[in-house]
């Protein structure tokens, strides 16, 4: 039934004209159709976006706020690739999707629509030496942020290993959600790229999907930290772990012990900081969990965009 209904939304969009591609003497029929999973994307966090090409086209990749799109099929006829939104995206995300036809790789451009997420301002009230700004350990942060980075950058060209749904890395009350603007003593200094779990110290922390552990360190901000690479631009972190139950290499399923909560790095308390990045965009994880929950809701929307 999803896919009877789904492929009658792409039959619709199939008498649609493209003036620009009729100058260019192709077919009067758009090249492809493009859906998104949920419709419309959320500010902020993750999805998936659905791509039915003509007959004639094949599918070379894409691209979404500066991030590879990674197509693989999923249906007959059709493809889908995971894509990431930043927080601060207005009402659509550009997206370019690479199609190949006869030796040659056409570049078609067409924005998905973005619903805004509202998040909230979190106004906190914190001892001075928690909001003053840490210049005597800026260069030590810059290079730690330097080495999360390079963690993304290389799990853009690493295979996918997640399977199934994502879980949670704890089972305990939220504490502090994603997105949130942080206001330390009235002045707005950050905002909160990730979800905090309660819990004491030394209890457990799960691995959220399967993926190889890419790095293990003791930073000056994040504390003793866990970098999970689920392949495709897809990491997962865990900050302010009391200690760390895995090593470089390790490959680790959902749900599998990698830690425990701790209150190392620059925090007030104990508790889990759970971080997801596609890429290089940081994006709410708790959007993880709903990856796999299908696409019965997506929308076909026009893909009748200019062709470089």
């Amino acid at each position: 039934m999803i896919l009877l209904r789904f492929v009658a939304r792409f039959t619709a969009l199939g008498a649609l004209v493209c003036p620009a591609r009729l100058a260019l003497g192709q077919d009067p029929v758009p090249r492809f159709s493009l859906a998104s999973s949920p419709s419309p994307l959320t500010e902020g966090a993750l999805g998936w976006l659905l791509l039915r090409p003509n007959a004639v086209d094949g599918v070379a990749g894409g691209q979404a706020g500066g991030e590879p799109l990674h197509f693989e099929q999923s249906l007959p006829g059709e493809y889908r690739a995971m894509v990431a939104v930043p927080i601060e995206s207005r009402d659509s995300l550009p997206v370019a999707v690479f199609l190949a036809r006869e030796g040659r790789i056409d570049t078609v451009r067409t924005p998905i629509p973005v619903r805004q997420a509202g998040y909230p301002r979190e106004v906190l009230a914190v001892a001075p030496r928690f909001a003053e700004p840490v210049s005597a350990a800026a260069a030590r942060i810059r290079r730690e942020n330097a080495r999360s980075r390079q963690v993304s950058l290389a799990s853009r060209n690493h295979p996918r290993q997640w399977q199934g749904p994502f879980h949670l890395p704890r089972a305990s009350r939220i504490t502090s959600a994603f997105g949130a603007a942080r206001v330390y003593n009235g002045e707005v200094r950050s905002r909160h790229l990730g979800t905090d779990f309660a819990g004491a110290v030394g209890t457990p922390v799960l691995a959220a999907g399967r993926g190889v552990i890419a790095l293990v360190a003791n930073f000056y901000l994040a504390g003793k930290t866990v970098y999970i690479d689920h392949g495709q631009g897809l990491v997962t972190a865990y900050f302010h772990l009391s200690r760390a139950e895995v090593t470089v290499g390790d490959t680790v399923v959902a749900g599998q012990r990698i830690g425990g909560v701790g209150q190392s790095g620059r925090v007030t308390g104990p508790h889990l900081h759970w971080v997801a990045r596609f890429g290089v965009i940081a994006v709410d994880p708790m959007s993880l969990l709903a990856l796999e929950k299908g696409v019965a809701d997506a929308v076909a929307t026009d893909s009748s965009s200019r062709t470089e």
